[in-house]
């Protein structure tokens, strides 16, 4: 599992839910532990491959590669995946076959022999129309289970269209339609409802992503919630797995990044799109990306980068004023004005139009923190991170909790977090600021010099002194009293 995940690494929440997902979070919990005592015991000189820290399971990129090209037996056929893996977990059982159908080789035809170059598809260019997001009705048992199915899949498709971009529909008008058929199956098993979705790539059929939920009675907004992140995640990834150069996706991916090139490579895509595939949440997108270029020192025209993004908002508003995405980005980049009146005025709005929209929550938690509501601040936080957006960038959202718990006096909470952050995106910035001071601040000397460390490789022209400066941007340390490390000489 953790070879297959982005970075090498996994939430020790994520793993749990794999592997003892019907066990209780303590149980999980003391399982995980014991699972990584004797992993260590049985790699030998070799145990430090695997990595542990605050919050997640990694391994050590440094000291290993995975190869994940699949193997053939004698007579050119591909070997399962995971073969010989058989742990009775209805959560892994899902991965399990989400990973074998994700491994499958891209070519249906004949299979190559052994060391022979790979068979390459040819690419047909996609139709005029777009990407298509194609919605079978939901299959059910019930009125009940029909209903929970029929909002989980529409929820999660409309989000995912929004972000793609794509066009959900009911039925496919050509063979040759570029996109993602979603079919659904949705049953009562008791008093829960068992959901099982099933993704296919449209040109060809072929089964691209199959999953199975439980969606339980004493759980159920939860439950419906984590259905409606994973679903749209994987439509998201999907349809960035068909991008080409005649079809882009937006990079969202990119866009909620901390690196330089990884934004202005997401704006120049998001600029190249034809004019009419521009639409309220690609100009608000570009604008996102601009405030945190500027927030984080990374554009050496600040004022030009400004002027840049406040055009892109006021455009994507008079495109779609009322769309939680650009209002939750113009309530950011107020915020980033210091016009705290503004910035929840227009959060709020996000969140009436979309309760759950993960960005809305987002610049919510940012607008009550400005004003002085952080206990509120934090629950809008929570509420967000349970959103697909989150399970692509966890570091843009784990950062905003620390802010929070931070201003609630939560230090060693919000240094958790903030170590979450940096191992899911070592180059995220803040997060090692946050580290280095929390660190120096509970005596950790050591741990705040490899915080600053990493923090000198990842912003070059940093300095202790830089840090102390008014207009860096560590508000949050510098309004709790935490810029003692600024004076550490480390």
């Amino acid at each position: 599992m953790l070879g297959t995940a982005p970075d090498l690494r996994l939430s020790r929440a994520r793993l749990q839910d794999l592997l003892w997902s019907e066990r209780g979070k303590q149980q999980g919990s003391d399982s995980l532990r014991q699972m990584l005592r004797e992993l260590r015991c049985q790699m030998g000189d070799e145990r430090d491959i695997l990595l542990t820290g605050v919050g997640w399971v990694g391994l050590d990129p440094d000291r290993l590669r995975i190869d994940l090209t699949p193997v053939y037996d004698a007579g050119g056929t591909p070997l399962e995946f995971a073969a010989d893996i058989d742990i009775p977990d209805p959560e892994f059982e899902s991965w399990l076959r989400d990973m074998r159908l994700r491994l499958l080789p891209e070519c249906d035809g004949p299979r190559r022999r052994p060391g022979a170059p790979a068979l390459l598809r040819p690419s047909a260019e996609p139709p005029a129309s777009g990407y298509v997001v194609a919605l079978d009705p939901v299959e059910s048992n019930d009125s009940r289970a029909h209903v929970i199915g029929e909002m989980v899949v529409n929820e999660a498709a409309a989000r995912a269209c929004e972000m793609i971009p794509a066009m959900l529909a009911d039925r496919v008008e050509t063979a040759q339609q570029l996109g993602t058929q979603v079919v659904a199956l949705c049953y009562s098993a008791g008093i829960d409802c068992s959901l099982m979705v099933v993704m296919r790539d449209l040109p060809s059929g072929r089964r691209g992503w199959t999953r199975r939920f439980t969606i339980r009675a004493a759980d159920e907004t939860a439950t419906m919630r984590h259905a409606v992140a994973q679903i749209t995640v994987a439509l998201l990834d999907r349809a960035r797995r068909t991008a080409s150069a005649k079809w882009l996706t937006f990079p969202i991916w990119d866009v909620f990044s901390y690196s330089r090139e990884r934004l202005e490579a997401a704006d120049r895509v998001l600029a190249e799109l034809p004019p009419e595939r521009q639409s309220a949440v690609g100009l608000a997108l570009r604008s996102y990306l601009r405030n945190t270029l500027i927030l984080e020192r990374l554009t050496e025209d600040p004022g030009r980068c400004s002027d840049e993004a406040e055009d892109f908002a006021r455009r994507a508003r008079e495109l779609a004023p009322n769309n939680p995405v650009v209002l939750a980005v113009a309530s950011l980049s107020a915020s980033r004005r210091r016009d705290a009146v503004g910035a929840l005025e227009l959060a709020q709005a996000a969140c009436r139009n979309d309760p759950d929209n993960e960005l809305a929550c987002h610049a919510l938690s940012q607008a009550l923190t400005e004003v002085g509501r952080d206990q509120e601040a934090l629950e809008a936080a929570e509420r967000g991170a349970r959103g697909a957006l989150a399970v692509l960038g966890p570091a843009c959202w784990l950062m905003r909790r620390a802010q929070v718990l931070v201003r609630l006096g939560r230090l060693g909470d919000a240094e958790n977090s903030a170590a979450a952050a940096f191992a899911f995106a070592p180059d995220n910035r803040p997060s090692l600021r946050f580290l280095a001071a929390l660190r120096y601040h509970r005596g950790d000397r050591a741990g705040a010099a490899d915080a600053l460390r990493h923090l000198r490789r990842v912003e070059p022209d940093f300095t202790l002194e830089l840090m102390a400066h008014p207009d860096y941007p560590v508000k949050t340390l510098r309004m709790a009293g935490l810029m003692e490390i600024t004076r550490s000489g480390l």
